[in-house]
């Protein structure tokens, strides 16, 4: 039985810690592919140090750990002392209540929190950028504080209560009392809560991507928009450090409470080396408290205009792979602008961002169909283009003369186009089978297929599949669209966005809809890869264009931005690197050959005839083609068996013999 135990025991930690080795492998592999070791390099770390932007964000985790964690620990403790004074019955009640955060579904957490601060901030103060570091401050703090009172009131119930008693009997106050006495003996819950507090507020994600303003970033939420391309090697190595950092707070939490179990045993009193090198820590531990709120406080005091930029993710050049760093070469052009710049994976995520209120913006990249929207309801800056002369390297056609969503040009300048159609793995689909939509609904490659996440583009392929306009208003048309999405729900792996890069490269499924531009990008990294446009049946053009929302703090230098990118040379090397079309027919020539050249990122001029744009539907259509949408995808299709009833009943079934369990141990006890 003991060996069995020890196995299944090294099982465990070979199943926890075999991730965290494979990652620490990978920062030090010369390769970039992590399934081949090429050999030893330090060449990662290096371009770690000699990132500002990612040493920023990190250091604006840890900063924002820190403070969350001090505040934490101090209102925590004070806390836990509190409700151990209280009678047992109220004890256990606020307890209760204390421990809902921790079990609180984060997403719950993190849209509550987000709702509370624009409605308190925008609502109630009358502030447009009610989310900025502050909230975010706050809300790591509200789930910091559960972690530190519920590992101080175990230590607090163990203390021998006369000890209060003896030092108040000794001429003590009762805060003198609680400095000399109290925090020593509960010292080891006040470190283990911190160092959880700490650690839950250095990686959160969830909670931080709703209460996250334009003005600071951590390093978590940023990280999530890497998912659209390959993880730089860098970022292991980071990653890496990140480990090493939890494993020595954790290795030193435990020496801290051996040293303190020792020191009870024996009774010896505590050296004056280890009182010194306790100070030498607490010490540290203030002044790095001191100098991030200094670098808070005073750091960001400079004169730069700040420019927060909300993009698709990875959509624009940063340096990788020898391309232009278009951020670093806007900010060197102007070196009194700083540009913050924030991710969205959906039109209808940034319309609810912006329509929720909370924050400040200066540049969004919409699609046509939601700039069409975003006019209607008020939601844009017209522009001043005295300040964009490079509009004039705009084509004519379609992006001014033919434009349906900004048919005036007051209010937009196009950015990209491209078209959305069908991606697939040569080596598992038969040539013969890619005729055309229906390739998406062939149940021979039932759990191999990818569907895109977000309505519009969803019931457009089914109404091209179906011979419908994809501008319809028709509801009876769009429930039929609905139906034939939900018939295709069986055959789908997932519903995906920028997940669809690594699944799509590694085989993992080998159909997908989706955007030209993105599709390209995967077949360099997968030549089986394909892409195809249902031409005969039609497909969706789209055009992501520059806009300036109305809560627009710095419009001047947003227009600036604009100007900026409509430069053919820029414009060129940006499309170099995210292969989309670019609208300005100049950049072509500063673009790969293959690229400029390529039939997918620019079909022939018939092809894109049997392309059409998608456009705003009335309010009331665009609320019924989402719900149709999501109960399609997001639910059991009604048309096969009623299965929904599962998943409920067997929690039923779990919580009724766990609370059986309970009792008959209870009363086993007693007996």
């Amino acid at each position: 039985m003991k060996k069995a135990n020890r196995i299944l025991t090294i099982l465990m930690f070979v199943f926890l810690y075999i991730p965290m080795v494979v990652l620490i492998v990978a920062s030090f592999n010369t390769g970039k592919d992590i399934t081949q070791f090429e050999g030893f390099t330090l060449k990662q770390y290096t371009e770690l140090f000699r990132d500002e932007d990612l040493l920023g964000l990190l250091g604006n985790s840890i900063l924002i750990a820190l403070l969350s964690t001090a505040i934490s620990v101090t209102f925590g403790t004070l806390a836990a002392v509190g409700i151990h004074r209280l009678k047992p019955k109220m004890r256990k009640l606020v307890m209760s209540l204390t421990n809902i955060p921790m079990t609180n579904p984060d997403i719950v957490t993190g849209v509550s929190l987000s709702l509370l601060f624009v409605f308190v901030g925008t609502g109630l103060l009358g502030n447009r950028e009610s989310l900025n570091f502050g909230t975010l401050l706050i809300a790591h703090v509200t789930f910091g504080l559960p972690y530190v009172i519920l590992n101080v009131m175990p230590k607090l119930q163990q203390m021998n209560p006369a000890l209060t008693d003896a030092a108040m009997d000794l001429g003590c106050t009762p805060v003198q009392a609680f400095f000399k006495v109290i925090i020593h003996e509960i010292m080891p819950g006040i470190v283990s809560g911190g160092i959880m507090a700490f650690t839950m507020s250095l990686d959160d994600f969830v909670i931080s991507y709703f209460v996250t303003g334009s003005d600071f970033v951590t390093l978590p939420v940023e990280i999530y928009t890497y998912t659209k391309k390959p993880i730089q090697p860098k970022v292991y190595a980071m990653f890496t450090l990140l480990f090493l950092l939890i494993a020595v707070l954790m290795v030193g939490m435990n020496l801290l409470q051996i040293r303190a179990d020792r020191k009870k045993d024996s009774k010896r009193p505590e050296s004056r080396g280890w009182r010194i090198a306790k100070r030498c820590v607490a010490g540290a531990l203030v002044v790095a408290l001191i100098v991030g709120g200094g670098f808070l406080f005073f750091g960001n005091r400079q004169e730069k205009i700040i420019l927060n930029v909300k993009n698709w993710g990875m959509n624009m050049a940063d340096g990788t792979d020898g391309t232009l760093d278009i951020i670093a070469a806007f900010e060197e052009k102007y070196p009194n602008i700083k540009v913050n710049m924030s991710y969205y994976e959906s039109n209808e995520a940034l319309y609810s961002q912006l329509k929720n209120g909370g924050i400040t913006v200066d540049v969004i990249i919409p699609s046509d169909y939601m700039i069409d929207r975003m006019i209607k309801e008020g939601m844009l800056e017209k522009l001043n283009f005295d300040n964009i002369p490079n509009f004039r390297y705009v084509d004519e056609e379609p992006f001014k003369n033919q434009n349906s969503y900004d048919p005036t040009n007051e209010y937009s300048v196009p950015y990209t186009w491209g078209t959305v159609g069908i991606l697939y793995n040569s080596k598992y689909v038969d040539e013969a089978d890619v005729t055309g939509w229906e390739l998406m609904w062939n149940e021979n490659y039932a759990g191999k297929i990818l569907m895109i996440d977000n309505s519009r583009d969803a019931m457009g392929i089914a109404q091209y599949l179906l011979g419908y306009d994809v501008n319809t208003m028709d509801k009876a048309q769009l429930q039929a669209c609905a139906d034939k999405l939900a018939q295709q729900r069986p055959l789908v792996q997932q519903y995906v966005m920028d997940q669809i890069y690594s699944t799509m490269e590694n085989e993992e499924a080998w159909i997908a809809a989706y955007y030209a531009g993105d599709c390209m990008l995967m077949m360099e990294n997968n030549p089986d890869l394909r892409f195809y446009l249902p031409e005969h049946q039609g497909f969706n053009r789209f055009t992501d264009a520059m806009c300036i929302p109305t809560c627009c703090k710095e419009k001047e230098a947003a227009e600036l931005f604009i100007n900026f990118l409509c430069d053919p040379e820029i414009s060129g090397a940006n499309m170099d690197y995210i292969c989309y079309a670019s609208p300005i027919s100049e950049a072509k020539q500063y673009m790969e050959d293959y690229l400029a050249e390529s039939d997918i990122i620019y079909p022939s001029k018939e092809v894109l005839a049997k392309g059409t744009a998608y456009r705003y539907l009335s309010e009331e259509t665009s609320r019924f083609v989402e719900g149709l949408y999501q109960n399609a995808t997001k639910t059991v299709d009604a048309s096969g068996p009623d299965n929904g009833w599962i998943v409920p009943a067997v929690l039923i079934v779990v919580m009724a013999g766990t609370m059986v369990l309970l009792i008959v141990t209870r009363k086993r006890r007693k007996l």
